[in-house]
């Protein structure tokens, strides 16, 4: 099999820094400090958070507009809240109502709760194995599940440079694992969403520094001494890297 990458010469990577803070004083901070240190957008682990408030979030988003991925990540997909579910879809249904930023729904919670996301605008639909990468038919099926109800939603109408996303992240236990999420590149890299596809872990990474060129929106990194994720590089290990393309 071969892949293109899409003329690296004239692709300039765009980064996404994960955020997990406990306070939002912390989080204004670390939101600030990201895009100082040149992400182009930021991704809120809103399920760190040991207090929500939905006024504060909005304020934030709407400093930030078009630049932030809200996300309150499910306790079976790797969520650190221990709130019940249905708590969560309350503040899932408030962020929807957000304008100025994208909402990352897991595809379980989005399929289960259709009637809750299909007339909203700017969804980043997500799946995840934290175990292992299932077979490329499985991983291809999942993303033609998804994006078959995701394309009944509105589009964005400009209002979000990214328009509709769909990730998938598994975790990489051998480098065949990665040659699955090249293919899934390769096999819907004329559709009409974004694919955001990646493995964690040490053999992951490769799938990580090169879904930029592949067709992924942004990359994502962290900025500090810890990665949010398995497998995250900082960002400023990434501009090098890339300083070398």
């Amino acid at each position: 099999m071969s892949i293109s990458l899409r003329n690296s010469s004239l692709i300039k990577p765009r980064f996404c820094v994960s955020i997990a803070e406990s306070s939002t004083t912390k989080l204004n901070s670390t939101v600030k400090r990201a895009f100082v240190s040149g992400s182009h957008f930021a991704e809120i682990r809103l399920d760190y958070l040991s207090s929500f408030s939905i006024e504060k979030i909005q304020n934030l988003s709407n400093t930030y507009k078009n630049r932030l991925i809200l996300t309150f990540r499910s306790k079976n997909e790797g969520g650190f809240s221990n709130i019940s579910e249905s708590d969560r879809l309350d503040i899932l249904s408030q962020l929807l109502d957000l304008k100025y930023s994208i909402k990352d729904i897991e595809s379980s919670t989005y399929l289960k709760h259709y009637s809750l996301f299909h007339k909203k605008k700017n969804l980043l639909i997500s799946w995840h194995n934290f175990k292992s990468t299932p077979s490329y038919n499985e991983l291809e099926t999942r993303v033609r599940t998804i994006s078959k109800k995701l394309s009944n939603n509105p589009e964005n109408n400009g209002n979000w440079q990214l328009g509709k996303i769909i990730k998938i992240v598994t975790k990489a236990n051998t480098m065949d694992d990665c040659n699955k999420i090249f293919k899934l590149y390769k096999k819907f890299n004329k559709s009409r969403f974004h694919l955001l596809a990646f493995c964690m872990g040490d053999n992951g990474s490769t799938t990580r520094i090169l879904s930029p060129f592949l067709g992924a929106p942004f990359v994502y990194c962290f900025i500090g001494k810890n990665p949010i994720a398995p497998g995250q590089i900082h960002i400023n290990t990434l501009k090098e890297i890339y300083s070398n393309f």
